[in-house]
C-alpha cells in the first residue's frame, strides 16, 4: 500500500530538517576547527602551557625564603616545601592541563559534531571539568578576597620583597583569566554530574589531608589563618574550601552549557530527528 501525499510531505520535510541541522552543524564545525578560532585556540593553549611552565620553574628555582626572615621554628613550616601550597599546586595543573589541550590540538581533534574519538580530548575535557577549571578559581576567588581582607593571612608584606608581582598574578590571577578564555575556544561536552563531582571533591579533600599531615610533621599549619582561627572556625574554613570548590565546578559547568547553548541544541535536534 503506497504512501498518501500527507506522508510523503512528512517525510520529506522531516528528510529537510535533519539535512539543514546537518548543514549547520558542518557549517559549525568548519569554523571552529578551521581558520582564526583553530589559531586563536591553539594560542591561548601554547601561551598559558608556557607561562605555567615558567611560572613552576621561576617559583620552585628561583624563589627562596631569606634565612634572615626565618627562625627555627618558621623554618619547620618548610616541611613539604612549595608543593604543600594549593597555588603552587594548581599552577602545576594547569600547566599539565593546558599541555594536554596543546596536545590535542596537534594530534587530536576539536569537532563540535558527533562524538569525539580522540582519548587526548576525552581528557582534557575531564580535567579541566573536575580539576583546572573550578580549582583555579577557587585559588584566584579565595585568595584575593583573603588578601583584600587581611594580606598577612594569606600573602604577609615580607615576601613583597622575594616573590615578583608578576609571579603572583600568573600563579594567583591568570590561572582564572586563562580557564574562561579556554572555555570559550574549547568546545566540550562534560562529564556526568557524578562523575566531574567525584573528582572534584575527591582532589580537594586529598589536599586537606595533604594540609594535615604537613601540620603533624612540621608543627605548623601551612596558611597564617589557619594559625589564628580557632578550632570549630578552622574546619568551618576547610568544609567552605571544599564547598567553593564544588559551586565553581557547577559554574563552569553552567557557564559551558550557556556559552555552547547554540551547538548543543543543534545536536540535540540531529539525535532527535535521526533517532
Amino acid at each position: 500500500m503506497g504512501k498518501s501525499k500527507k506522508q510523503v510531505r512528512e517525510f520529506n520535510a522531516a528528510k529537510e530538517a535533519v539535512e539543514a541541522t546537518k548543514a549547520q552543524l558542518n557549517t559549525c564545525n568548519d569554523a571552529y576547527t578551521s581558520g582564526a578560532f583553530k589559531y586563536l585556540r591553539f594560542l591561548v593553549h601554547l601561551l598559558a602551557a608556557a607561562q605555567f611552565s615558567y611560572g613552576i620553574y621561576f617559583h620552585y628555582f628561583r624563589v627562596h625564603w631569606p634565612t634572615d626572615l626565618l627562625d627555627e621554628d618558621e623554618l619547620k613550616a618548610r616541611w613539604g616545601g612549595k608543593f604543600k601550597y594549593l597555588t603552587f599546586l594548581d599552577v602545576i595543573l594547569q600547566a599539565i592541563y593546558h599541555s594536554l589541550a596543546l596536545l590535542n590540538d596537534l594530534f587530536g581533534d576539536n569537532n563540535v559534531s558527533g562524538d569525539s574519538k580522540s582519548m587526548l580530548r576525552s581528557v582534557r575535557d575531564y580535567v579541566f571539568a573536575a580539576f583546572a577549571f573550578p580549582v583555579a578559581h577557587n585559588v584566584c576567588l579565595s585568595f584575593w578576597v583573603i588578601y583584600v581582607w587581611d594580606r598577612e593571612l594569606i600573602f604577609p608584606s615580607a615576601l613583597d620583597a622575594i616573590f615578583p608581582s608578576w609571579l603572583n598574578h600568573v600563579v594567583h590571577t591568570n590561572v582564572a583569566l586563562l580557564a574562561i578564555m579556554d572555555l570559550f575556544t574549547c568546545f566540550r561536552r562534560y562529564p556526568s554530574r557524578l562523575a566531574g563531582i567525584t573528582g572534584n571533591v575527591s582532589f580537594i579533600l586529598l589536599y586537606i589531608i595533604w594540609l594535615h599531615i604537613v601540620r603533624y610533621f612540621s608543627g605548623e599549619w601551612v596558611y597564617p589563618i589557619l594559625e589564628v582561627l580557632p578550632a570549630y572556625l578552622r574546619y568551618v574554613f576547610l568544609a567552605l574550601l571544599v564547598g567553593f570548590n564544588l559551586v565553581c565546578y557547577l559554574l563552569g559547568e553552567f557557564a559551558n552549557n550557556v556559552v555552547w547553548g547554540p551547538e548543543f541544541k543543534l545536536l540535540n535536534q540531529q539525535k532527535l530527528k535521526q533517532g
